[in-house]
C-alpha cells in the first residue's frame, strides 16, 4: 500500500496531488521529442545519401530506437491519463 504524500512533498503514487500534472507535461513532450528524432534521422539518411555528412549506421539506429522509445512512452502516458480521468468522471 502506497502512503499518502505529505504536504510539499512530491509523490507519483496511483492518486498523489501531482501525477496528473505530470503526466500532462511530459507526454507531449515525449511525443514530441519523437517526432524531432525521427526527422533528424530522416535528414541524417539523406545528408548520408547524398555523401555531404558521414553518418554510421549505429547513430542512425540508435536515433531510430530513441524515437521508437520515446514514442511509446508518451503514449502510453497519455492513455493512462485518458483512462485515469474518465474514471473519475464516470465512477463505475
Amino acid at each position: 500500500m502506497v502512503r499518502p504524500a505529505k504536504s510539499g512533498e512530491f509523490s507519483l503514487a496511483k492518486n498523489g496531488p501531482y501525477r496528473p500534472a505530470l503526466i500532462c507535461v511530459i507526454a507531449p513532450f515525449l511525443v514530441k521529442l519523437a517526432k524531432h528524432l525521427a526527422l533528424f534521422a530522416c535528414l541524417a539518411i539523406l545528408g548520408q545519401a547524398s555523401g555531404r555528412v558521414p553518418v554510421s549506421q549505429l547513430t542512425l539506429f540508435f536515433l531510430v530506437a530513441g524515437a521508437a522509445l520515446a514514442h511509446a512512452i508518451g503514449n502510453t502516458l497519455q492513455l493512462r491519463l485518458r483512462k485515469t480521468t474518465y474514471s473519475r468522471r464516470n465512477p463505475l
